[in-house]
């Protein structure tokens, strides 16, 4: 009975002294968020402007009897992409290092409230849960729990078991994630890897994307063409041309060309492009 007393005693201390630790590190917390923020904008930006495709968000691009058209577009992956990349970005380093980019280079680890090792479970939950503390836009429900909570947890923290602290009280054996030199290397390899394909997919693959966000805004034959469909393409070094075809709306005439893509230095442009419709 002292025996489940003093353990009983050992793990309040142990929670009481987590508490005290992570709301200290708030306001580093916050800088910390800032700077994922930041970073994650960037890689999601970056992944928008290889793999996105120009849609119209709104108007139209076909000229109305005024004789002008007004629309406004977006170029981006469909949002659950994004989701899944945003993810990836907390969850992979908290799970490798017990802290995101921003919680590195803020000094800061995750770890159980409870004294206990941080398990990669927990890491899954909280991140998971980051689509709910995000809500309604900025973290703002997160926010409100770290500042309202005794061991300042946002709602996935709560339902992980965890909080964060500054790196000098995460010292101990297990405090936090710490993955082997080999599961590190297979990350590095990764993002290495990730890279490059995306640097690659930029060259090789974008051109049929950038095709069919002109298409989207009818800036390839023509706001009065429909149907149009692209060929094999043919490739020079900075150059790509497609064979294209389509039909004009209200004849039914079909149109046949080619458009070329140029390669510079914002990525693929349209460059010149010729047909001709004839019934």
């Amino acid at each position: 009975m002292i025996r489940g007393t003093m353990a009983v005693a050992a793990a309040g201390g142990i929670r009481s002294e987590r508490a005290e630790q992570a709301r200290i590190a708030r306001f580093a917390r916050a800088i910390a968020l800032l700077g994922d923020m930041v970073v994650f904008g960037v890689l999601s930006f970056v992944v928008n402007s290889v793999y996105g495709v120009t849609q119209i968000t709104s108007g139209s691009p076909i000229s109305g009897s005024v004789g002008f058209s007004s629309y406004s577009t977006s170029t981006a992956v469909p949002w659950y992409v994004l989701t899944v990349v945003g993810l990836l970005y907390f969850t992979v380093p908290e799970a490798l290092f017990g802290a995101t980019p921003g919680k590195w280079w803020a000094h800061l680890r995750v770890v159980s409230v409870d004294g206990r090792a941080l398990s990669l479970g927990s890491v899954l939950i909280r991140n998971v849960m980051r689509l709910i503390d995000y809500l309604p836009v900025l973290y703002l429900l997160g926010g409100l729990s770290v500042l309202l909570t005794a061991n300042s947890q946002r709602l996935g923290d709560r339902v992980a078991g965890t909080t964060v602290v500054r790196r000098d009280h995460a010292l101990q054996l297990g405090a936090t994630r710490s993955s082997s030199p080999a599961a590190k290397r297979i990350a590095g390899i990764a993002l290495v890897a990730a890279f490059l394909f995306t640097l690659a997919f930029d060259y090789f693959g974008r051109p049929a994307l950038v095709l069919e966000g002109l298409n989207n805004e009818h800036r390839l034959m023509g706001s009065d063409v429909s149907s149009v469909t692209f060929g094999s393409p043919e490739w020079s070094w900075g150059r790509v041309t497609y064979p294209v075809s389509g039909v004009l709306t209200r004849s039914g005439i079909r149109c046949q060309g080619s458009i070329a893509l140029e390669w510079g230095a914002f990525g693929w442009q349209q460059g010149a492009g010729e047909w001709s419709c004839r019934p």
